[in-house]
């Protein structure tokens, strides 16, 4: 299948580990332009060194910490100065800390919606002018299952990922105005260092952490970020052109409900 993608702009947060690192991977293998952004510098290295002769695009990586507002400011004029435009927002920065709810304070829930769910808002605000202005663009927020699955011991992602299904829909609504397509992606449990920390925490009632990650889900095993990466080049793509104001998991049968 031919996606079309060759020559696009990307702008990738989070983009220097797990699943944004493999969307960045990915997108160079099709040729396209990629700034990836974050806020570790070493693991910004990594992501560079591995993508040196993928594909036949070009990588940037820029780092920054987008819970500030003239961070997010700051890396969309860079990736425009750099490549001209912006075809495609991957939003993909952010996770919030499992605990119980009286262990987290008011301070927890602050730092983690500014980066997870602000985080989000701003840059597709950011963003979203250049787009209306060239009349096209696709935006993709990477969510998670925590939205649809209430867990006492993670309500602090979980409902930070429910206000972005919600955000995803009601941007969609807008952008359709003006050629801008909003989709939304909710990965179940993804083999990321993040859900590796995850699988030790709720482990500790008994069981190692690798049979913890093989119960996760009814084929018995975890996802890999490569294959949450090959759905969000797929959505980006002109093959998923009617897909719009959706929110799509990718979990491997976890999620029971009807919803998502």
């Amino acid at each position: 299948m031919q996606l079309e993608l060759e020559n696009k702009v990307v702008l990738v947060t989070g983009g220097s580990k797990g699943i944004g690192r493999a969307a960045a991977l990915g997108f160079l293998a099709e040729g396209e332009a990629v700034l990836i952004c974050a806020r570790g510098s070493e693991a910004l290295d990594e992501t560079v060194a591995l993508a040196q002769g993928v594909g036949r695009g070009r990588l940037i990586a820029m780092q920054a910490d987008l819970t500030q507002a003239e961070a997010i400011k700051n890396v969309v004029a860079r990736c425009r100065e750099e490549f001209g435009r912006i075809d495609i927002l991957v939003n993909n920065a952010g996770s919030a800390r499992p605990g119980p709810f009286l262990d987290i304070s008011d301070e927890d829930w602050t730092e983690d919606w500014t980066l997870k769910f602000f985080g989000y808002v701003r840059m597709a605000r950011e963003v979203f002018p250049h787009m209306q202005q060239q009349g096209s663009g696709v935006m993709v927020n990477i969510i998670g299952t925590g939205g649809l699955r209430p867990i006492a011991n993670y309500m602090v992602g979980g409902a930070a990922n429910a206000a972005l299904n919600h955000f995803t829909k009601a941007l969609a609504a807008e952008g359709a105005q003006h050629g801008v397509r909003v989709v939304g992606i909710n990965p179940g449990p993804i083999l990321t260092e993040r859900l590796q920390k995850f699988a030790s925490v709720f482990s500790q009632g008994g069981g190692s952490p690798e049979e913890t990650l093989r119960k996760m889900t009814p084929l018995g095993r975890v996802g890999e970020a490569e294959e949450v990466a090959d759905l969000i080049l797929f959505l980006s793509s002109a093959r998923a052109a009617f897909i719009h104001g959706a929110n799509i998991t990718i979990d491997g049968g976890a999620n029971p409900g009807l919803m998502g």
